[in-house]
Parts: C-alpha cells; sequence; structure tokens
C-alpha cells in the first residue's frame, strides 16, 4: 500500500511540475508602440535589459527576434522591413521572474501583439572558422578573477579618433571571442581552435570590418567614429597577431524562418 501511495504522488507531482513547465510566461505589463523619430546620437539611450523587465528604444522587430530567441540578426529570415520598422517597448514580469526568464516572455509578448509565427530550420551558411594560426596562439592569459567579476569576460568598445575601431578583453573564452567577432563581423563564426583558457587580449580593426555593429540599430545622426582609419588596420590581421586565424567556410547554422508576421502591433 505504501508503495501505491508514493507511486501515486510522485506521478501527481510530475503532472503538477509538467503543467508548470508548459504554461507559457508572458509580461505582467507590456506597451508597444511604433517609435517616434529618434534622438540625436549622443541621447539615444539603447536597449535596458534588468532582472524582470525589459525597456527598448527605437529598436528594430528584427532585434526583437534575435533577444527573445537567442540567434544574431543573419539567423533570422523574414520580410525587409524587419530592419526598417522602430518600436518602443516596455514590459514588466510578474513578482519572482528571473532575467533569464526574459526571452521567452519577449516571444510570448510578439506572438501576441504582432501575431508573429516561426519555426527553426537548418540551413548551410557562409561563415569563419577561428582556428590556430601555422605557428601556434600567442595569448596572454588572464590572471585568477579576471574578467567581469561574474565568471565571464569584461569586453570594451571603443574608437580613436583616426577612426579606428578598437575591442579590449579581459579573462576572455574563445567562446566570449567567436561571439564578439560574430557581432563585430555581421556574419557566424565559431571556434575550431581547441583553446580552453581564459586569455587578455587587445583587437583593432576598421569601421569597414564591423558589418555587424552598422545592422545592430543606432539611431540616425553624424558618425561618431572620427575618420576613416588606416587601410592596412583589418580585424583578420589583429587576429593573426594574436597567432589565430579566420578561414571562410560553410557549416550548418539554425536559422529562424518567419511564417508570419504583421507590421503593426495590436494596441495596448
Amino acid at each position: 500500500m505504501f508503495r501505491l501511495i508514493s507511486t501515486t504522488v510522485l506521478a501527481m507531482a510530475a503532472s503538477t511540475a509538467w503543467g508548470q513547465t508548459a504554461v507559457p510566461l508572458s509580461f505582467e505589463v507590456a506597451s508597444v508602440k511604433p517609435a517616434a523619430p529618434c534622438c540625436a546620437p549622443n541621447q539615444w539611450r539603447g536597449n535596458q535589459i534588468g532582472a524582470d523587465r525589459i525597456d527598448f528604444q527605437y529598436s528594430t522587430l528584427k532585434y526583437c527576434i534575435t533577444f527573445a530567441y537567442g540567434v544574431k540578426s543573419y539567423q533570422v529570415s523574414g520580410p525587409n522591413w524587419l530592419n526598417e520598422a522602430r518600436f518602443d517597448i516596455v514590459a514588466k514580469g510578474p513578482d519572482g521572474t528571473r532575467r533569464e526568464q526574459l526571452p521567452a516572455m519577449m516571444q510570448a509578448l510578439l506572438a501576441e501583439r504582432f501575431k508573429l509565427q516561426v519555426h527553426r530550420e537548418m540551413k548551410e551558411v557562409s561563415g569563419l572558422t577561428l582556428i590556430v594560426g601555422r605557428n601556434g596562439p600567442k595569448l596572454k592569459e588572464s590572471e585568477i578573477g579576471a574578467g567581469d567579476g561574474r565568471g565571464g569576460a569584461s569586453i570594451g568598445m571603443s574608437s580613436t579618433s583616426e577612426g579606428t575601431m578598437r575591442m579590449t578583453a579581459k579573462g576572455a573564452t574563445m567562446g566570449s571571442l567567436v561571439n564578439t567577432l560574430t557581432s563585430v563581423l555581421g556574419q557566424p563564426v565559431i571556434d575550431k581552435t581547441g583553446l580552453t583558457g581564459r586569455y587578455d587580449m587587445a583587437l583593432e580593426y576598421s569601421r569597414e570590418d564591423a558589418a555587424g555593429f552598422r545592422v545592430a540599430s543606432p539611431p540616425p545622426g553624424p558618425s561618431s567614429f572620427g575618420p576613416a582609419p588606416e587601410p592596412a588596420v583589418s580585424i583578420y590581421g589583429s587576429i593573426q597577431q594574436l597567432g589565430l586565424k579566420l578561414e571562410a567556410g560553410k557549416f550548418p547554422l539554425d536559422t529562424i524562418v518567419i511564417d508570419h508576421v504583421e507590421k503593426m502591433p495590436t494596441e495596448n
């Protein structure tokens, strides 16, 4: 009898747990509206992500989709206007919301307000592979505790008065490096170095290299990057100085394909 009761209780607990995980996460309150013409570049505050809320200003719908599904912009296939129409989205989760739940809540919000329907599809794409160069890596290993203080890498972006872009990283793994290169270059970069340590490094590159940042969605306005850099400045050359190399190739990649989406959100 005890065994039967225990089995029944476990089954009920499993059923309850399954019911809890099956309930879609959603924001408690949300405002979604087309964005007005944006501010001057030095007044643009960008997208804010808190512990239980988001505040996206002048964002493209494609950016919102990449946040919701944890992908890069080149992994989203859909109409061209996804990169053009701008929206202001402010939303807050219920009490107890965790930061990692926000993307799932965004998925539900996009489905409700934009009638977004998607499916995932593996596609062969062109991209870059990061490998170790012929003479081996020339990387500086990080000191213990280097990084952002939370176990991740500390990565900074800046530009010189000559127009050269600069990326500095402390406590960076090869994973965090390829993620940053993916954002900078606007195309997939995968790690095939086999390196498992944490490193401090600096890379310099031209604005022409930074295709990904031009796609991202800063507001229109005069460039804040200064004049064009010397033609010799290249992220590929900077990578080679670290004893690494970027090789072009093709590989399978998970993509988000838009089946249906409406350009105007439903009323708040």
